[in-house]
Order: structure tokens, then sequence, then C-alpha cells
């Protein structure tokens, strides 16, 4: 939240390779190449459960290839976090 918002897209960008990484290692896959993220996001301020909280929606460009509709970051259980591809890339 802090931050300008050039800083706050890095941190953004390294939380979600991060959670490409841990994919990754869940399905016992070894990253050899360097992850690479370009964002296109919105913030929204959300309410669940009484609980304010903030998710991004939009689109990101990567060169690690993520299976349509996995979950990725916090809350996957309750739907937040999917990803579906809108384009392919040649």
């Amino acid at each position: 939240r802090e931050g300008d918002i050039i800083e706050r897209e890095e941190i953004l960008k390294k939380i979600f390779i991060g959670n490409i990484l841990s994919i990754s290692k869940g399905l016992k896959y070894t990253v050899e190449d360097e992850i690479r993220v370009k964002l296109n996001v919105k913030e929204k301020r959300v309410n669940f459960k009484d609980n304010k909280m903030i998710c991004f929606t939009g689109e990101c460009l990567t060169n690690f290839k993520i299976p349509d509709y996995i979950g990725i970051g916090k809350s996957v259980s309750r739907g937040f976090g999917t990803i579906k591809a809108t384009k392919k890339l040649p």
C-alpha cells in the first residue's frame, strides 16, 4: 500500500513470480530460466465475510506457461486468483 506506483508494481511482480515458483515446486517442476512478468492490473477493494481485502483484476504476460483456471495467490479455494489465457502467443 505504501510507496509510489512503480514500487508497488515491482513488489506485485515479485509476489506473482513467487507464486509461480510455489506452483512449480508443488508440481515438482524445476524452473531453469528467469521468470519475467509484465502486469496490467487494477487494484480493487472487496469485502469478504466482513473483512476488507485488496484484489487485482487485469492481464499479465509471462514467459512461463500457466494452465487455465489454476489458482494463484491467497484465497484460491474461495475463487480468488483464477488465471485464464485470453491470447495464445507464438
